[in-house]
């Protein structure tokens, strides 16, 4: 599964964690002179640039929990289709996801899998929905559709095994 943990949770560790980290700098400074000299004998060779690819979503794993962020602009190719996109959506009161692709799949896939995730917390009695519960009827659900149902997920909640956070993609793995 595509899961990402934080491995240092729990551990006394004696070098500070987070903040800016600049070990690249070097790196980057040296692929830049290289790539300028090769421009000079050969007109083909640029810096490559970021390439805008739509929705932006991110989950992050801390100490005691998750973070999930989506930005809210739906776009249809280059144009704004609405300013005020919720990307975010509820699975349990525990767990949440992120969306990226179509909006009505995302909305209903998630929708779909929230009442699913409700159903089954009824029918065993239990107060707290699992993660890897949702994230295994996300996948068998995208899996069923073989990727046409556009729908690219970072799901992330805490239950009684801690925080976790997984990506999903659209054809169910």
């Amino acid at each position: 599964m595509s899961e990402f943990t934080n491995p240092d949770i729990g551990l006394d560790s004696t070098t500070p964690t987070g903040g800016f980290n600049f070990e690249n700098v070097h790196r980057n400074a040296l692929i830049e002179s290289q790539l300028q000299k090769a421009s000079i004998s050969s007109k083909n060779n640029i810096t490559p640039l970021a390439t805008k690819t739509g929705t932006t979503i991110v989950g992050l794993v801390y100490k005691n929990g998750i973070v999930l962020g989506a930005d809210t602009r739906s776009t249809n190719d280059t144009t704004v289709a609405d300013k005020n996109c919720e990307k975010i959506h509820y699975i349990a009161p525990n767990i949440y996801c992120c969306g990226a692709g179509t909006a009505a799949d995302t909305e209903k896939t998630t929708e779909l899998i929230s009442s699913q995730m409700e159903l089954l917390r009824m029918n065993t009695g239990d107060g707290q929905s699992r993660v890897v519960t949702a994230c295994t009827m996300l996948k068998r659900m995208l899996f069923r559709y073989q990727g046409y149902v556009s729908a690219a997920l970072v799901l992330g909640g805490c239950d009684v095994n801690g925080p976790h956070l997984y990506q999903i993609y659209p054809h169910g793995s």
